[in-house]
Parts: structure tokens; sequence; C-alpha cells
């Protein structure tokens, strides 16, 4: 049995081909010396302002725990050494900055619980003080 991902693993399954997809994408904008990269996010200084202030240290520690994989916010809470309540909250905002998803899962006999996925491992930042 084999390791090694081929390209029948991208055609076959959504997550890799969406990579793959978005991948070509950027790809192509550098080729093409585009003046905005796909799946980028350009900030106004008071979105920029209101980011830098919203991603607290506490939020930023939920990221790198949701960086390991899916976690439950119960899971993250946990992890995090934080109440399921507050983390929740901090979920909420991380997914109103586009950090992570969220999304509703089945809990095996316990009803719908939320599954946090980190939408990107990196995030980068470039201010232009003038023009």
């Amino acid at each position: 049995m084999s390791n090694k991902i081929t390209s029948d693993d991208f055609r076959n399954d959504p997550m890799l081909a969406e990579h793959s997809a978005r991948s070509r994408a950027v790809a192509k904008a550098l080729d093409t010396k585009a003046d905005r990269m796909p799946y980028s996010q350009v900030m106004n200084g008071y979105e920029f302002e209101y980011f830098l202030k919203t991603l607290t240290p506490k939020r930023f520690h939920l990221l790198r725990i949701a960086s390991k994989g899916p976690k439950s916010i119960s899971e993250l809470a946990q992890a995090a050494n934080r109440n399921h309540s507050a983390a929740s909250k901090d979920v909420a905002k991380l997914e109103g900055l586009g950090l992570v998803d969220v999304e509703m899962v089945s809990n095996m006999g316990h009803g719908l619980k939320k599954v946090v996925r980190l939408v990107s491992y990196r995030i980068m930042l470039t201010a232009s003080i003038a023009d």
C-alpha cells in the first residue's frame, strides 16, 4: 500500500480538488503579475485597525489550537483552559474575521455540535503608511 498522493486523489477528494484549484488560481495570478492575489483580502484603515484589535492573544491561541485539526468548541475551550462560553464568543469573533469556518455536525446521540476549522495556516499583513 502506497502513501503517495496521486492525481486521482485530487480528482476524487473535494478538499484536495479545492486546494488544487486555489493553488492554480494563485499561480496564474503570479504568472500574469496580477494586481491582486486571489483568496486575499484587502482592508481599509478602519478594517485593519479593527482586525488588529479583535485578534487578541487569547483568540490567537485558539487559532493555534485549531491549526492542529478540526475541533469542537468544547475541545478548544478545554485545550485553552477556558470556559465554553468565552471560547464560543471568541470563535464567533474569529469567524467574523474570516479566520475560521464553523460547521454544525452530528454529536452521536447528543444533538449537534459546532466544529471549528482553520481557514488558512498563515496570516500575512502588509501596511502602507504613506502613498
